[in-house]
């Protein structure tokens, strides 16, 4: 096995500001094509896809051979590679961090029944995945037995877990998931804009929701209130009182979270290794970072709670770093995904975009109205988008059918993050979701995901009740 070679700060730092450059590209493309705007594609989307087709793969060799550069570029292409299960750590460190962790109690008065549809969701695509790889894509492909994960990672996680996940396929005698987990990630963002798209112009043809354009103009005109410039500015002033730049005070409070998370892996990995014979293969070694430093990110904020002092921590400036990473690991992850890889498996995502997609509306047209209280289509939209093409398309669809959340459908959704995204929305459950089938097996875990699709479904009707009037708040 040979050892990744060492790279230099300089070359490093040459291959962020690469797939910098190309981010801005994509914007500029983005800001001069409205074809592009209308179909929502991100700037960092195509920056990838533009660096794809200049790298190695399509037109590189013929610009590198005429510059002279074919080393430099294959290196840095190789780098790229390496940097998304880095960059996603320091994404879901942010998650938790920046603002006070809402109580259950309110998050479940605000949210259970999009909490409810989107865990039906993520169950059913685990076990629409694990029928496939059972009857079809093991006995008539060859497939690996951990393709039956690549719906929710592609999915439910999207590009950051699909990427995040680099350092686990190979170890797990999966190297070609990598390629295969993007390739879905990249069907289900596009499948979740054009169909979210659609099924808007459906429910307003029905009548079942005030149409977007309408609502263009009073959302374009939305502004802040003067009583939160008020706040924003003596935020602003609080955090000047430090004697370093603010953006380094986030960055190393983001390092803490992500130490925190080291902290963790390293505890559950040694303390499974007490239990463990010599020479036995562990589980938690699988296990990767980025979950764990969700769980740092959520210890570090209540530290900063309990020392009273919010203007430690500023959301937007967290939000900003957050996504500025997200959009780094997108691009590098795209540039390096192998054409050969999705050109030898085409068949195989086939199958499992096109059933993954009928299951999520599946969900949309007969499930969810049963759950939603009031505007089905609004809220069930962002749902959907939500489970396909992971939590910044499902933000993007609630921004387009309830700009200035007049129907309640937008922040309800945003609600639901908290106890969605680190558990099945490409956290825990996802990152789990393939050492746990690689030690069990697919039939063991057909029958554990199947339990917790009837359980959560009971619960649903039980306990939120159909139409999404809770059981629990209302009296007897």
């Amino acid at each position: 096995m040979t050892e990744a070679p060492l790279y230099t700060i300089g070359f490093v730092l040459v291959a962020f500001l690469a797939a910098s450059l190309f981010i801005m590209v994509g914007a500029v493309l983005r800001h001069a094509v409205p074809l592009i705007q209308k179909l929502h594609i991100p700037a960092a989307v195509l920056g990838g896809i533009i660096a794809l087709l200049l790298g190695p793969q399509v037109a590189g060799p013929y610009i590198a051979e005429s510059l002279s550069i074919e080393a430099e570029m294959n290196e840095m292409f190789k780098l790229w590679k390496q940097m998304p299960a880095y960059l996603i750590s320091v994404v879901f460190a942010a998650l938790m961090m920046g603002s006070a962790i809402p109580s259950l109690g309110k998050i479940w008065t605000n949210a259970s029944p999009h909490l409810v549809v989107g865990y039906i969701s993520a169950w059913g695509q685990y076990i629409v995945g694990i029928l496939l790889a059972l009857f079809v894509l093991v006995p008539f492909y060859d497939a690996n037995p951990l393709s039956s994960m690549l719906v929710a990672i592609g999915f439910q996680g999207g590009y950051g877990t699909a990427a995040g996940l680099s350092d686990t396929y190979g170890p797990l005698g999966f190297s070609e998931g990598y390629d295969l987990a993007l390739g879905m990630a990249t069907a289900g963002k596009v499948s979740a804009i054009l169909i979210g798209l659609m099924l808007i112009n459906l429910a307003v043809r029905r009548d079942e929701m005030k149409s977007p354009q309408e609502k263009k103009e009073e959302h374009l005109n939305e502004d802040i209130s003067e009583k939160q410039a008020k706040k924003l500015f003596q935020r602003k002033r609080e955090e000047q009182h430090f004697s370093a730049d603010t953006l380094v005070i986030h960055f190393a409070l983001l390092s803490l979270a992500i130490a925190v998370g080291g902290l963790l892996k390293f505890g559950l990995t040694s303390g499974e290794g007490l239990f463990l014979a010599e020479g036995e293969d562990g589980f938690m070694k699988f296990i990767p970072l980025f979950p764990l430093a969700l769980i740092g990110g959520a210890l570090v904020q209540m530290g900063i709670s309990r020392l009273k002092q919010p203007q430690l921590v500023n959301h937007q400036t967290l939000h900003s770093l957050s996504h500025s990473f997200l959009d780094l690991l997108i691009v590098v992850a795209i540039a390096t995904l192998s054409l050969k890889t999705i050109a030898d498996n085409w068949q195989l995502l086939l199958i499992l975009i096109s059933s993954a997609i009928g299951w999520n509306l599946f969900v949309f047209f007969f499930i969810a109205p049963r759950f939603y209280q009031d505007q089905p289509w609004a809220r069930g939209v962002g749902d959907f988008a939500h489970a396909t093409g992971a939590t910044t398309t499902g933000l993007l669809m609630m921004k387009v059918v309830d700009p200035t959340d007049d129907a309640g459908a937008r922040s309800s959704f945003n609600m639901k993050q908290t106890f969605y995204e680190p558990i099945v929305g490409g956290g825990f459950i996802t990152a789990l979701s393939l050492p746990v089938v690689h030690a069990i097996g697919l039939v063991p875990a057909l029958f554990v995901f199947t339990a917790l699709l009837i359980i959560t479904l009971i619960f649903g009707w039980k306990v939120v009740g159909l139409n999404g009037r809770s059981n629990l708040l209302t009296p007897n």
